[in-house]
């Protein structure tokens, strides 16, 4: 997600600003996405063609294509899907942000299929599938909410400085925090835990891995989120203060929530309708998840470990009664409980002998 190449990108992505400012107001974001489709150009040619084939193709098929809506979902979800496990599982090949903009195609067919949603036009599809400040790092942006951010788009001199202010947050989040004293961390924890029991030195160190992933991944956001602030748009929201869940089911729903949010519309809701178990819509959700991030054994396992965490916060609070240690207790033991649960998935799955 974040490489050397990241900065390079950062710079292309606010080339949008002056942008967005500078070509008259009905051609605007239309410059935007032809500059976006030079920039993946300049990266990876191969995702160009892909987005480029999406944004393109989508508006048409599903213009003409309402005949045969349940046939052209299908066809175009599984087309959609299987392309990007085919990204996955090739070495050496790979799409930029193909994990973002695979889902926000998958919303768009899904939305249409449902009826909640009319095909998008031309424009539209290539302003919402070609905007790069989204493309690296997410959110998961939804098309409603982006063609309702551009209706009411407008120049806002506070929201302009709100966005600049959460591009330096963000970056002070990757280069400083995470690149400079989260790294000093994990130096300190591999000295301290040398000689350690391996069991306790990989939690330890996945702990510190968690925080880094936090402000690596909070940062990315930030600073797609104050691009976008900075050209007009106020997008989708990604955190919001997952490290004061009391809970694990507290902690998913404020953790990558465009990602979960997806998740939860998309796979957890219509399976646990289907087949009436939630159980089983919880562990597929999970599995979801897992798999987006890495095609892998581990994150099979890893799935599974989270859904027991959440079958564990739902259950055993009430068996203990935890309710009677107090909710200032409540408010220090529940995150500490949900951080050592998350650091814990890599130690216990290590015991099977399946590495990360």
């Amino acid at each position: 997600m974040i490489g050397v190449d990241f900065l390079l990108f950062i710079a292309f992505s606010l080339a949008c600003v002056p942008l967005v400012w500078l070509v008259p107001r009905t051609y605007a974001f239309d410059a935007v996405a032809a500059w976006t489709l030079a920039a993946l150009l300049a990266y990876s040619p191969a995702t160009a063609a892909w987005v480029a084939s999406i944004a393109f193709g989508l508006p048409m098929l599903l213009t003409h294509g309402a005949r045969r809506k349940d046939t052209l979902a299908a066809a175009l979800s599984l087309l959609i899907a299987a392309a990007f496990v085919f990204s996955r599982l090739t070495p050496g090949w790979g799409w930029i942000g193909g994990a973002f903009f695979t889902l926000r195609a998958l919303h768009v067919v899904i939305e249409w299929w449902m009826g909640r949603l009319r095909a998008p036009g031309l424009r539209e599809s290539l302003r919402y599938f070609l905007f790069l400040p989204v493309f690296v790092a997410g959110p998961i942006n939804r098309l409603p909410h982006f063609q309702h951010q551009l209706r009411r788009w407008r120049w806002d001199t506070a929201a302009f400085m709100t966005g600049a202010e959460r591009l330096l947050l963000g970056l002070v989040f990757i280069y400083f925090i995470a690149g400079g004293l989260v790294a000093e961390l994990h130096r300190g924890v591999v000295k301290l835990s040398e000689g350690a029991p391996a069991f306790w030195s990989s939690w330890a160190l996945s702990a510190v891995d968690w925080i880094n992933l936090y402000f690596v991944f909070a940062g990315a956001t930030h600073v797609a989120l104050g691009i976008s602030l900075m050209m007009g748009l106020t997008l989708e929201e990604n955190f919001d203060r997952p490290w004061a869940a009391r809970s694990l089911i507290s902690f998913w729903q404020r953790w990558h929530m465009s990602l979960t949010l997806w998740v939860r519309d998309y796979v957890f809701r219509p399976l646990a309708a289907l087949t009436r178990s939630p159980l089983l819509g919880l562990v597929v959700a999970m599995l979801a998840v897992g798999l987006w991030h890495e095609f892998s054994v581990y994150y099979v396992l890893w799935s599974l470990w989270q859904s027991l965490g959440i079958l564990a916060a739902r259950f055993v609070p009430r068996w203990i009664g935890i309710d009677r240690l107090g909710p200032r207790a409540i408010a220090v033991l529940g995150p500490l409980s949900v951080f050592a649960w998350l650091s814990a998935a890599r130690p216990v799955i290590g015991l099977l002998g399946v590495m990360q």
